[in-house]
């Protein structure tokens, strides 16, 4: 028996369906169009400060990338000093919910088991947001208060977290037995610098460190590095 030949869809009745998946696709509010404003914006600027510094960047610049007129950041954030603050607050937030180990503390994981958890998820947002890294090494070159304003607000109690058990790894011997603070330092370049770098890594090696197997392969190896077997 021959095979049914189906009767092509009109032409009307396409429009439409490409309408409704237009329309579904759409923010049903109005609150989330500007919520997904604010997210272009405030990566715009995370960008523009880590590859020009505060001084450098341009407010005019992060609007014309993010498609939007220059007062209206000027509007939302008033100066260029908040528009600064929001993006630093932005940063961090999305680095707590892309490495956040809450699940796995409350279910009572091991801290070998926490520390390679961390690393594969901090190397991959590493490799997301190679900004994070440029952004603290810009801070970290200018000091003042702007460095101590995210020292307090971000990092402090970040390190408070982790503090511990990179101690009780070293008190058992599966982590180097140095200076708990030099080796968190190290930990994190270790994560970020193949990232910052990829240009580099590029030029040496030919390799893209943004493809999924370059991406786990380098966790690996930081696990390796520190985490004695």
């Amino acid at each position: 028996m021959p095979a049914k030949i189906k009767k092509p869809v009109s032409r009307l009745k396409a429009q439409r369906s490409r309408r409704s998946r237009a329309s579904a696709a759409k923010p049903a509010t109005r609150s989330e169009k500007l919520e997904i404003t604010r997210a272009g914006i405030l990566q715009s600027a995370l960008e523009h400060f880590a590859r020009f510094g505060f001084e450098g960047a341009s407010v005019r610049d992060i609007a014309a990338q993010t498609g939007v007129n220059h007062g209206m950041i000027r509007h939302i954030y008033g100066t260029k000093e908040e528009l600064w603050r929001a993006a630093t607050t932005f940063l961090f937030e999305r680095l707590d919910r892309e490495v956040n180990l809450d699940a796995e503390i409350q279910a009572g994981l091991g801290d070998r088991e926490l520390f390679t958890t961390y690393v594969h998820r901090y190397v991959r947002y590493c490799a997301r947001h190679p900004e994070h890294a440029r952004i603290m090494i810009q801070q970290s070159s200018r000091a003042g208060a702007a460095l101590e304003w995210t020292t307090k607000r971000f990092i402090r109690a970040r390190y408070l977290v982790a503090g511990p058990i990179i101690e009780r790894l070293m008190a058992k011997g599966d982590l180097p037995d140095v200076d708990p603070l030099s080796l968190a330092f190290s930990l994190a370049a270790s994560c970020q610098m193949y990232f910052v770098l990829a240009p580099e890594v590029k030029s040496l090696a030919g390799r893209n460190v943004s493809l999924p197997t370059e991406v786990e392969a380098h966790a690996r190896s930081v696990v390796g590095i520190f985490l004695r077997p």
